[in-house]
């Protein structure tokens, strides 16, 4: 199941490179839904400008190989899903365990409350602040940040991971 998950992945991040490159891009070919939990697609980022929001989320350049951005918003919420490949499986752990030790070792973070959750078999590391609750988890050289209102997470997530 996780292979299959990780084809259709990589294949849904290779369409989202070719229209990256295009001028004009309709959001129902983008690879993230329209519409996910109540909540619309306002905000598509890919390529290098993803890349450099993606470094600047880390604090440091992470030679990630490519990154996408997708960010929602609801009538009173907001949710966004930062996606980045790294250049190997290893590299990917290395940057998720380096970027929540930086955070947890940052006394100014505002996330708190680090918690593991095992979800589908993956290792989520679940933590809270600016009034959301984050999952960041890694497949295979793929490493994901969702942040989302509490109530909403768990189903966006289902619905990253089943797509």
């Amino acid at each position: 199941m996780l292979k299959s998950f990780h084809r259709n992945l990589q294949l849904l991040f290779v369409l989202g490179l070719v229209l990256a490159g295009c001028h004009e891009r309709s959001r129902a070919t983008q690879p993230f839904d329209p519409n996910i939990e109540g909540l619309e697609l306002v905000e598509w980022i890919s390529g290098d400008e993803a890349i450099k929001a993606v470094n600047k989320l880390h604090g440091m350049p992470i030679d990630a190989v490519t990154a996408f951005i997708a960010k929602y918003k609801g009538p009173q919420e907001m949710a966004t899903i930062w996606v980045s490949e790294a250049a190997s499986k290893e590299l990917a752990k290395e940057q998720i365990t380096i970027m929540l030790q930086k955070m947890k070792d940052n006394r100014r973070s505002p996330f708190s409350h680090y918690r593991d959750l095992y979800i589908r078999g993956l290792k989520v590391i679940a933590f809270d602040g600016m009034r959301q609750t984050h999952y960041v988890f890694g497949n295979n050289t793929w490493v994901y940040w969702i942040s989302a209102d509490p109530e909403r997470i768990d189903k966006i997530l289902g619905h990253v991971l089943a797509h």
